[in-house]
């Protein structure tokens, strides 16, 4: 299996005043169909939609952040999703309300 990473613009299903937000998410899967399978599940789960998929990638692990202290944060997303069934999300980030 590898490990796949998205860039997914969400919003909320049960309070459709909140605008919404981004997060990336690292998931182990087979393939990317796979993977994109794995996360529309999780986010059901978390009663969120998603409106917008930047991304859905293989995640490279020789990409270089700003800082080193960036590169070791998303390699520990990278490793905690090698080692598990479920997705790994990044910080969720919500938009400003209107």
């Amino acid at each position: 299996m590898k490990v796949f990473w998205a860039s997914i613009e969400y919003k909320y299903k049960e309070d459709p005043i909140k605008k919404g937000g981004f997060v990336y998410v690292f998931v182990k899967a087979n393939s990317e169909t796979d993977a994109y399978g794995r996360i529309t599940k999780e986010f059901q789960n978390l009663t969120l939609s998603i409106s917008a998929i930047e991304f859905l990638t293989q995640y490279d692990k020789s990409i270089r952040w700003r800082n080193t202290n960036e590169t070791k944060h998303y390699l520990d997303l990278y490793n905690s999703a090698k080692m598990s069934e479920c997705c790994i999300f990044d910080t969720f980030y919500a938009y400003e309300h209107e």
